[in-house]
């Protein structure tokens, strides 16, 4: 049966007949649930909620709930979710607070006790693993991983491609294509397993490579590390799009890995990059 007769749908509500609904799920008026969605047992849906096609939500979700907020006043604000979205075991991804709307991207992974806070932007392809928090106000990239036990300051900025490692905190904004790790976390090197497996090309990923190294192992101050990685570099999309995130910060963004001896920092070349440092005429190299 698509919807289970302990299930709990207030009037109002739209819920896609090829979706399914556990046992003793709880779905508030103003929620929509599109085709292909599983909603597990006593999984909770409330507030001005969208949710895609194919998304799988497994037991005691909750979603849209009231923001952790004490300035919120029951503004009638939700969540949206995109498509083919797997949102595991006891996530809670709160509606926004005030106005808008809090929004998951497209082909998402929350696994158990993740948390997404009230107004976060979390793009397409992000993975958070178990109990990664989101403060209030956060945006991260398309294609972000986060490891296990992370946390996120309010209003910070994740960019795209980044990987944090487990454990790690950060109150600052992490570069777009970075490894970070530590609390609090500190930029290790570029995200070279992630760019490949994203399918960006050999002669990109040297690209940002070498863009890391001047604006981290320079020793230049970082507006000059900036001018210098747009002279060289500044024809490459990538490159420019991590300028712009310097550019725009608010926050300021994370500083490399302070030189603790036992600190696991790696801005050198891949092997295979390596090979096309000679012959490329498209990258100058350092």
């Amino acid at each position: 049966m698509p919807i289970h007769s302990t299930a709990i749908i207030a009037d109002g509500a739209k819920i896609d007949p090829a979706a399914e609904i556990g046992p003793y799920v709880v779905i508030g008026p103003d929620v929509q649930i599109g085709p292909g969605t599983v909603v597990g047992a006593h999984a909770i849906i409330d507030g001005v909620t969208t949710i895609g096609a194919d998304c799988k939500i497994y037991a005691g979700a909750s979603i849209g709930l009231d923001p952790q907020d004490l300035g919120y006043k029951g503004e009638a604000t939700g969540v949206i979710i995109g498509n083919r979205v797997t949102i595991r075991e006891y996530v809670t991804i709160h509606r926004a607070t005030k106005s808008g709307f809090t929004t998951i991207g497209d082909d998402c992974f929350l696994m158990n006790y993740s948390h997404v806070a009230h107004n976060c932007v979390v793009g397409n392809s992000v993975i958070m693993a178990n109990n990664c928090t989101l403060a209030g106000y956060v945006t991260v990239g398309d294609a972000v991983v986060m490891g296990g036990d992370t946390v996120v300051h309010q209003n910070c900025r994740v960019g795209r491609m980044a990987m944090m490692g487990g454990c790690s905190a950060t109150r600052q904004d992490l570069p777009p294509f970075g490894m970070c790790d530590g609390r609090p976390a500190k930029v290790r090197g570029t995200n070279s397993v992630g760019l490949k497996r994203n399918k960006l090309s050999l002669e990109t990923r040297m690209a940002v490579k070498k863009a890391f190294r001047i604006i981290y192992v320079s020793e230049v101050i970082l507006e000059k590390a900036l001018e210098r990685v747009e002279k060289e570099l500044g024809h490459v999309p990538e490159v420019i799009e991590l300028l712009d995130f310097f550019k725009t910060s608010k926050r300021g963004v994370v500083s490399p890995s302070g030189g603790d001896s036992e600190d696991k920092t790696d801005f050198g070349e891949d092997k295979d990059d390596a090979n096309l440092v000679a012959t490329s005429s498209n990258v100058p190299q350092s």
